[in-house]
């Protein structure tokens, strides 16, 4: 789940940025969101922590995805400017689901 959540991340990021720098933001990413998330995963009750794994994007970039961008040599506001806005992603075992704006769960 966790890599199905990098990998749709970095497809808005690619022939926008260095694919290079984009690469490394996906590892940094699934390195941080893997140690985040210890501790906080149930597979047996996948709704459990739900809020804890949503990724969001509002005004700002999640902590999370700025963190990466930093250690991968992105620019925080050019990762910012090619994600979708108002973007929340929910890591959850056995379903990765996002919704874009106010409505729209995918």
């Amino acid at each position: 789940e966790i890599q199905v959540s990098v990998n749709f991340l970095m497809n808005f990021l690619y022939n926008k940025l260095p694919r290079r720098r984009v690469d490394l933001f996906g590892e940094e990413l699934a390195m941080k969101l893997t140690k985040k998330f210890d501790g906080h995963w149930y597979p047996n009750k996948p709704t459990k922590g739900s809020g804890y794994r949503c990724i969001l994007i509002t005004h700002y970039l999640d902590p999370i995805l700025a963190a990466a961008a930093r250690e991968s040599g992105l620019k925080i506001d050019d990762v910012k400017a090619n994600l979708p806005e108002k973007l929340c992603l929910w890591i959850d075992p056995h379903e990765v689901s996002y919704r874009i704006g106010k409505q729209n769960i995918i």
